[in-house]
């Protein structure tokens, strides 16, 4: 009981510094290239926008393997096999990282056009495609 809570405590504060930091580093780049004149690239700006809104499906798709993990610790004994819990941390990762290309790719946009609404735009669909690898709190409750 104490090592699946010893686990989810790990996901959530995975969760949270991934989050933390998909929305500090495109501030970062804003304020170290907000003084820029006009954008190098500003034709690029409509393909890269599709571009960041088409790899959203990418996180759709490694969703249903994080969901799958998901209930392979559901099913495991109270004991939990580490496997499982190793697959199913080794997933949240994975997604998180695929949930952030949007704002990864809006980051690039925002240097090529120097727009800042399709970066902002982008940063949320990944913030929105982060919660679905966030730790359900019931669970988290239920383990306590």
């Amino acid at each position: 009981m104490m090592d699946a809570l010893i686990h989810w405590q790990a996901m959530r504060r995975n969760w949270r510094m991934q989050c933390l930091a998909s929305l500090i580093l495109p501030i970062a780049v804003v304020w170290f290239f907000h003084d820029r004149s006009g954008g190098a690239y500003p034709g690029v700006g409509v393909p890269l926008f599709i571009a960041g809104m088409l790899t959203l499906l990418l996180t759709v798709w490694r969703f249903g393997l994080y969901k799958a993990a998901l209930q392979q610790v559901d099913a495991a004994p109270a004991a939990a096999d580490e496997q499982a819990w190793n697959r199913l941390h080794h997933t949240q990762l994975l997604g998180l990282t695929h949930a952030k290309l949007p704002g990864w790719i809006g980051m690039l946009h925002y240097v090529c056009t120097m727009e800042m609404l399709p970066l902002i735009l982008l940063v949320l669909a990944s913030q929105g495609a982060m919660l679905l690898y966030r730790p359900a709190p019931q669970r988290f409750r239920q383990s306590n």
